[in-house]
């Protein structure tokens, strides 16, 4: 199992300095050599991934002690950090070249923020100013795009503002409303105490008026058998 391991091992850092390598070249290549080689390392950067899943699923699948797992880990947490750095962060570097060159058809000019002609205007073929003219467009509709999401996300937050001071403004209603049935019950268990407290208070005048009724009864028999005794 640890052959294994050493072999995926072994394998991620042969894909991985041929990846480093291709990166470097496609550095200086032009967009047209650029795209294949992006493609290559794509595809290069795939199997490195798919390296790291297999030699972390072996890991813990496999019967090694715990020192050497250890290890392991600690090894597999170096190469995803490598390949994040060394490849993945200068990919997408790459990408975002490649995009900008398509965007401007490759060619070495641009038209100022504020609309004016490059310098180099009128030493442009009529294809490269037909393709300055339209990526100047597609930037102003962009920034345009870009303009109305930023005003819709801000009205939207408004909203969202509104939203939350309402929740909050019902929040304290309902904390008020249940302080006051809270205290509401406490009133009710107090009423129900003098309820039960009366009862019994009535019950033992009952039972002290059924005995001097009873004893007042006893007198007057007792007085009625000496006065005919």
């Amino acid at each position: 199992m640890s052959t294994l391991l050493s072999s995926y091992e072994q394998e991620f850092k042969t894909t991985l300095n041929q990846t480093v390598d291709n990166i470097s070249i496609a550095d200086t290549q032009s967009l047209p050599q650029r795209n294949s080689t992006l493609k290559q390392i794509e595809i290069q950067k795939d199997e490195l991934i798919d390296l790291l899943d297999q030699i972390d699923i072996e890991i813990n699948n496999s019967i090694i002690n715990s020192n050497e797992k250890a290890n392991w880990k600690s090894k597999l947490r170096n190469y995803k950090t490598e390949l994040n750095e060394k490849i993945t962060a200068k990919f997408n570097d790459l990408m975002d070249l490649n995009d900008r060159d398509r965007l401007f058809g490759g060619a070495s000019f641009n038209m100022d923020n504020d609309g004016e002609l490059p310098d180099n205007w009128n030493s442009l073929s009529d294809e490269q100013k037909q393709q300055l003219i339209k990526n100047h467009s597609i930037l102003q509709k962009t920034g345009e795009r870009l303009r109305d999401s930023t005003r819709i996300a801000n009205e939207t937050e408004n909203i969202g503002s509104q939203i939350m001071n309402d929740l909050r403004s019902q929040r304290e209603t309902l904390e008020n409303a249940r302080s006051t049935l809270f205290q509401a019950d406490s009133y009710v268990d107090k009423s129900i105490k003098t309820l039960k407290t009366m009862s019994r208070r009535l019950v033992a005048n009952k039972f002290i008026s059924y005995a001097i009724i009873a004893v007042l009864i006893l007198l007057i028999l007792l007085v009625l058998f000496a006065k005919f005794k």
